[in-house]
Formats: structure tokens, C-alpha cells, sequence
């Protein structure tokens, strides 16, 4: 017996699948062809033959009887688009190894729909909802007639007498009229929506929080109309508070009285206590080291405690927060928070210490308001400056949103504008008076297979003495997501020293900042892209700014997070050279 060594086997074993796989791919398959009339006549003729199922060792008498099945099916395929007077012939052919089909179909005149009629009774005959549909019911005289659309206007009838709360609406009448003699239909709807049911007994089934507390999410009361969007909106509420972790919220359709519907409610709990841990790395900050903790749990009124701590060579942050839902758990809650933040780059250093607290409004509109009051303590120093101390009580205001196509890891279309006036009086204790206006904005537009990406940041001091400012209170430019190509927070105005005999400019910050991007990214793979982009913009004094320019070649990994960015970019100011930046997250 012939044996083969071990170090072949494995090769000749997957030569001989392939070429196992190779055959199987290789059999001859029956080849139907079908000529004449719209691609969408020959699509739903392939859709409604059962020969395609078919081998080619099909004997012939099991095909002579598909035959005759397949003629009444090409007859209610050309119906169902309108065509009637639909004829055909089919040739069918053997070869050694299959056998082969040909159908040549002539649709004829199609049926044209005459009228519709329309009717609604009950409790919707005034419900707008109806009335969009009887105002628009996606079949118009003059249409070829399309059973599909027929189809499709009955289930618009019941989803929405389901949505809306008509749990006993009925068709009482549903017929398409066919005139063979005029080629001409009638579609005739009747339908009852019957009473539109109000909401009966809440029901809910939990034993994590007080239920008060969450009640308070609920915004439909007993005795209003029922609506499946509200409960999908509740639900959604429920999931996204950070409290539960599966929300089950239905209409009892078995427990329906007196033209009302209860509703039961039914949530699980998540987890008391939450510990995360990640890492990251930007050419900003270098490698950084993420660590946080929750306790959803501090009281049965949905108090929360939260810590994060965020490590890295250039920032370090430390925050802990105390959470308190308000009014509108879902849309308002009040913060109380302390915190330390290290910052290091080479224009300035800072140690800072805060406490504050913060009021969030979300709107209906979809606008995020947040007011602050924070009390800061910093030692900082910028450039060769002596490090000074400073008190601050800074009050704030900010709204932000965000819109996009819903697609987080790559929006191809969407925005968000952040924007947020702050200040600190001397007349309350600060050391220094001043206002800031801040804002940022960036758009995004399909283009091709691409997207366009426009991005703005401006920054307003109104402020006595620069100098009198500390670290983090003024503007700098430059870094990855400012202006590419330079080292970050290396733009701004400048301050000439003597080191050592040598006149050295050092960047101290400026009141007021300017900054704008243009870019453009390209998909060439599912999960890849390659972009490319000019950004310019600087910090100043006043506003004649001294843009520094840069543009760079860059790729894109589209992560679950979003894109992972590795741009090359190269400064066109100051005489630099290539810049690599490593940054990484959601575009809005």
C-alpha cells in the first residue's frame, strides 16, 4: 500500500476537495430564458415559475407537468402587473447534459385603473391619519394596474388601525373590478375603523426603582387615545436610562372593555454596579488609559453616582458625579460633580480643580441646553510666564445637537453645532472678569461613493489682560482635530524671550480662535477609505488672524465607534514637514 508522507497529506487532501468542489461547482444547470415585455414582468415571471427549483436530471414527465403548472403561473404573473391580455411561447430543448427553455412572452394591452373608491366609516373618518391615506392611497387613475399596490394599500389600512388604536376595524367591502372589454379596473375600498380605543389600566411590573420615580417617564395617562408610537417611544426611554435592561411594554388586546386597552409594562434591571476599562492612543495625548465605575443603584429615586479617570501623557482627568433625574427623567437631570484635570503640552501647563454643578435639558426639538455653575482653582503657566493661581466662579450656557442619517460609524449625511457663552465676574470672587463665546459645527454631504466633511471652530474673549487668563481658558490651535500638520495647541500668538542669549517665540494663547477644515474620504473597500484635506486657522489676539495652513493624505478604518483616522499631513507655514495623526471616533 502506498503511503504518503505527513507533510504532504494535508496538501493532497485539500487539492482533492478543491477539485471535489471545483466539480460540484462545475454541473450543468437548466438554462430558462425569458424574452419580451419590462425587466419587471420577466423578474416576476422568474418569481412565480416553479421550473427554476429544477435539476437537470428532472425526468421528462415530471417537466411536461411543470409545463402546464407554468402556464398558469406566467398567466397570474402578467395579471398581477396589470397584464391580462398577456400571451407567451416556451421552447423547451435537450442537450446530453441538461435540458434548456426559452419564453417569449407578449404582454399586450395593459389594464388601466378607471377609479378608485375609497370609503372610510367609524371613529377614523375624521382621523387625519385616515385621511392621508384616502388623500393618497399610491394608486391614481390612469396607473397600470398593480395588484402588489392594491396589496400594499389594504395592509396601510391595518397597520395603521392597529397603530392608531382601532383594534375592531374591518374591510367591509375589498374588491379590484376588472373590465376586460375596456381593459380598464376599479379598486372599491370600504373600510370600518370601528371606536378608536383609549388607553385603560397601566400596569407595571418591577421591583428596582420607587414606582413614582418610574411613572414619571410615562407621558400618556389613562383615558387618551392609544398610540403604538408613544409605546415605542416609552420603551425606547426605558432602554436608553441607563436603570433597565429590557423594557417590554404591549397593549392587552385579550383584557379589551368598555373601547379601552390596557397596557403592560414590564422592565428587568441592569446590573447595580458597572466597570469599564479601555485604552487609546492619538499623537495628541500619546497612549492613554480609560477607567470607569457606575452605581445606577444610589437610591430607589434613580440617583446614580458615576467616576472616570483618563490617563495619558499630556491630559489626565479625574471626575466623579453625582446623577439626579428631575421632572422628565428621560429628557432633564441635574449633575453635581468635582474633579482635577493635568494638562502638559509645550506652550502651557496646568493642575486644575473644580466643582460644579449642571442642569441638562433635553428639548422636544431635539436641542441639548445645559446650564452650569462651576468654581475652578488653577496653577497654571503659559510659555515663560510665572505660574499663577486663579479663582473662578464661571457660570455657562451651552445647547448642542446633532442630527445624521442614522448610521453612527459613517454618517454619509448629517451635522452638529455646539455652541456655549461662559464667563466669570470679579464681582462674585474671581480674579479676573471675563466672557467667552465658543462654538464648533461640522457638516457632512454625500458626494459619490465619498462624503464631504466640512468642519468650523471659533472661539470670543472679551478680557482686560490676556496674561491675566489661565491655561485653560485660552485658545490655542493646532493637533488632530484642529489644524493637521502641527504639533497640538502649537498655534497661537507668540511671545519673544531671551533663552541663553537666544530670542525664542513661545506660544502663549490668544482671546479669540479660528479654525476650518474641508475633506474629503473615499470608500474603497466596505470598511475602508481614503481621504484627503486642507485645514487652516489660528488662535489671535484680535481678528486678523494668521492662518496656518496644512493639507494630507489620510485612511480610514470604519470601526463599530467609528472611523480610526491615520492622516499624513503636511504644514505649508513655518517651514515644517510631514505630521503623522492618530486619532479615532464618532464623525458627530
Amino acid at each position: 500500500m502506498l503511503r504518503l508522507p505527513a507533510n504532504l497529506l494535508l496538501p493532497v487532501t485539500l487539492l482533492a476537495a478543491l477539485g471535489w468542489s471545483a466539480s460540484s461547482v462545475a454541473q450543468p444547470k437548466p438554462n430558462i430564458e425569458i424574452k419580451g415585455g419590462s425587466e419587471a414582468l420577466r423578474e416576476n415571471i422568474r418569481h412565480f415559475l416553479p421550473l427554476y427549483e429544477e435539476a437537470c436530471k428532472t425526468p421528462p414527465w415530471r417537466l411536461r407537468s411543470l409545463l402546464r403548472e407554468s402556464e398558469r403561473e406566467i398567466t397570474a404573473a402578467g395579471q398581477a402587473l396589470g397584464y391580462y391580455h398577456l400571451t407567451f411561447e416556451h421552447e423547451l430543448t435537450r442537450t446530453d447534459d441538461c435540458w434548456n427553455m426559452v419564453i417569449t412572452v407578449t404582454p399586450g394591452d395593459p389594464v388601466l385603473v378607471q377609479e378608485v373608491r375609497i370609503v372610510i366609516n367609524g371613529d377614523g373618518v375624521n382621523d387625519p391619519a385616515f385621511q392621508r391615506i384616502q388623500e393618497k392611497p399610491g394608486i391614481a387613475k390612469g396607473d397600470r394596474l398593480n395588484h402588489g399596490q392594491y396589496e400594499t394599500l389594504k395592509n396601510r389600512f391595518t397597520s395603521l388601525a392597529a397603530n392608531r388604536g382601532y383594534f375592531d376595524g374591518k374591510f367591509q367591502h375589498a374588491r379590484v373590478a376588472v373590465s376586460l372589454e375596456q381593459n380598464s379596473a376599479v379598486v372599491e375600498l370600504v373600510y370600518d375603523t370601528g371606536p378608536r380605543y383609549r388607553i385603560g389600566n397601566i400596569n407595571i411590573q418591577q421591583d428596582i426603582l420607587n414606582d413614582s420615580f418610574v411613572q414619571r417617564y410615562i407621558e400618556f395617562k389613562e383615558g387618551d387615545y392609544y398610540s403604538a408610537e408613544e409605546l415605542l417611544e416609552l420603551k425606547s426611554m426605558y432602554n436608553n436610562s441607563n436603570f433597565f435592561s429590557t423594557a417590554t411594554i404591549a397593549p392587552d388586546l385579550h383584557e379589551l372593555e368598555g373601547e379601552s386597552v390596557p397596557i403592560n409594562i414590564s422592565l428587568e434591571a441592569r446590573k447595580r454596579y458597572s466597570y469599564s476599562v479601555g485604552a487609546g492612543v492619538a499623537t495628541d495625548t500619546g497612549p492613554r488609559l480609560l477607567f470607569g465605575f457606575e452605581d445606577r443603584y444610589i437610591s430607589s429615586r434613580g440617583h446614580s453616582l458615576t467616576a472616570d479617570l483618563s490617563l495619558s501623557e499630556v491630559t489626565s482627568t479625574f471626575e466623579t458625579a453625582y446623577n439626579i433625574p428631575m421632572t422628565r427623567p428621560a429628557y432633564e437631570h441635574l449633575k453635581i460633580y468635582t474633579g482635577y484635570e493635568r494638562s502638559n503640552t509645550d506652550s502651557s501647563r496646568s493642575d486644575l480643580y473644580k466643582v460644579g454643578t449642571s442642569y441638562t435639558r433635553f428639548e422636544d426639538n431635539d436641542w441639548l441646553y445645559t446650564y452650569a455653575l462651576n468654581y475652578e482653582r488653577e496653577d497654571s503657566a503659559v510659555g515663560s510666564e510665572d505660574e499663577q493661581r486663579t479663582h473662578l466662579l464661571i457660570p455657562s450656557v451651552s445647547i448642542f445637537h446633532t442630527k445624521t442619517d442614522g448610521n453612527p460609524s459613517y454618517p454619509r449625511q448629517g451635522w452638529n453645532l455646539l455652541a456655549r457663552l461662559s464667563g466669570s465676574p470679579e464681582t462674585l470672587g474671581s480674579s479676573v472678569s471675563f466672557v467667552q463665546l465658543y462654538g464648533r459645527a461640522k457638516y457632512i454631504h454625500p458626494l459619490g461613493k465619498g462624503r464631504l466633511l466640512l468642519r468650523a471652530e471659533a472661539g470670543m474673549t472679551e478680557v482686560d489682560e490676556l496674561t491675566s487668563l489661565p491655561a485653560s481658558v485660552r485658545f490655542f490651535a493646532g493637533g488632530d482635530a484642529s489644524v493637521r500638520g502641527y504639533d497640538y495647541e502649537s498655534l497661537g500668538p507668540k511671545e519673544d524671550i531671551e533663552v541663553d542669549g537666544e530670542i525664542v517665540s513661545e506660544v502663549v494663547g490668544g482671546n479669540n480662535l479660528l479654525v476650518t477644515s474641508i475633506e474629503y474620504d473615499y470608500l474603497v473597500r466596505p470598511k475602508w477609505a481614503i481621504a484627503a484635506f486642507y485645514d487652516q486657522g489660528n488662535a489671535g489676539n484680535d481678528f486678523d488672524f494668521d492662518f496656518a495652513r496644512s493639507v494630507g493624505l489620510g485612511v480610514r478604518w470604519i470601526s463599530p465607534i467609528g472611523p480610526v483616522r491615520i492622516d499624513v499631513a503636511k504644514a505649508l507655514d513655518e517651514g515644517r514637514g510631514w505630521a503623522l495623526h492618530l486619532s479615532m471616533g464618532p464623525d458627530l
